[in-house]
């Protein structure tokens, strides 16, 4: 279910032609990625608007990592007590609302899947491979689920003491919408944010023309655009099993790990773009519809009006398939 960094989105930039108004691209590296900013900067002090960006970053990434051994994640998860813990506004934000994803998702969401992707091979642990017994799985389904965490008004508790919190599926998309109310405080109202290829936009880009993204093709011989799209405002996240994987015994076991089996996917959903008006939830539901393959995926995008553009494995190649909410944002490129 977690991901690693995956830039399944190419930005279209669209140049040659005279700027009418002045834009800014301003780039720099976080949470393991880069991020890049492309906005109009009229009337903008660029160097003090990229050092609130990367300040907030580092606040972020402080808080939410789990790469910092002292962050207030990493000290919340090392914490063994089931008693309610006072945390940031903005962690608890973030978990509160990857709890509501995992109900909406039947669980097919869930940030403390970090054991069965380590058993798997699939985090910093090298398992060679090795393919855990039933049993084992069945004991690390014991000891995880979003189920198990209580959010208060002002605190967080795990039900079981040594359950951890792995915020990576969502913790990305919001340093873009953190990064985005940035950018408009500063004053920019045209923008383009991106972090390890989730993106938000807002108004034009320098032609004065809405932003326009290209979802990239699954294969793995070389990067191509799929489809192109108008997010009009939208926030954009993408997933993909495609490229990370092992074989073993002439069988692909996927880095997307179903949290209600314990066992890697093996649909055929190959990648699943959402768009949504918050990054944040775009990142994660982008990762839940990986985990619950194309038919279940469409189903939960019309239930919940979400547009979405799926890449389905077929005999044929790849089948484009999308719900009735994503037809609007179809670019004309």
């Amino acid at each position: 279910m977690f991901r690693l960094p995956l830039f399944t989105l190419i930005f279209l930039c669209l140049v040659g032609c005279e700027q009418k108004t002045q834009y800014e691209r301003l780039t720099g590296f976080t949470m393991g990625t880069t991020y890049q900013i492309t906005l109009e900067s009229q009337g903008i002090d660029s160097k003090k608007l990229q050092q609130q960006v990367d300040d907030r970053l580092i606040e972020i990434n402080q808080l939410m990592s789990t790469y910092i051994a002292d962050s207030e994640l990493m000290r919340f998860n090392g914490n063994q007590t089931t008693d309610c813990i006072p945390l940031s506004a903005d962690t608890q934000y973030v978990i509160e609302s990857a709890v509501q994803i995992a109900k909406e998702s039947n669980g097919k969401f869930d940030v403390t899947l970090g054991p069965l992707i380590e058993i798997w091979g699939f985090d910093k642990k090298d398992t060679n491979n090795q393919i855990p017994s039933q049993e084992t799985i069945d004991n690390l389904l014991e000891t995880i689920g979003t189920d198990k965490i209580t959010v208060e008004q002002s605190c967080v508790a795990k039900k079981l003491a040594n359950l951890s919190i792995n915020l990576s599926a969502i913790a990305k998309g919001y340093g873009v919408d953190e990064i985005a109310r940035i950018v408009e405080a500063a004053g920019s109202q045209n923008y383009l944010v991106e972090i390890g290829g989730e993106v938000i936009t807002k108004g034009v880009n320098s032609r004065q023309k809405p932003w326009v993204i290209a979802i990239e093709s699954a294969t793995l011989d070389q990067r191509s655009i799929q489809k192109t799209l108008t997010p009009n405002g939208l926030g954009v996240a993408t997933s993909g099993d495609y490229r990370n994987y092992f074989e073993k015994d002439g069988k692909r076991y996927s880095h997307t790990i179903d949290p209600t089996t314990g066992y890697p996917i093996t649909h055929n959903l190959a990648s699943v773009t959402v768009l949504h008006p918050q990054v944040m939830f775009a990142d994660a539901y982008a990762t839940a519809m990986m985990v619950m393959g194309p038919e279940a995926s469409l189903a939960f995008a019309n239930r919940y009006n979400l547009p979405i553009f799926m890449l389905v494995k077929s005999s044929a190649g790849f089948e484009e398939v999308y719900s009735e909410a994503f037809k609007p944002f179809l670019s004309d490129l």
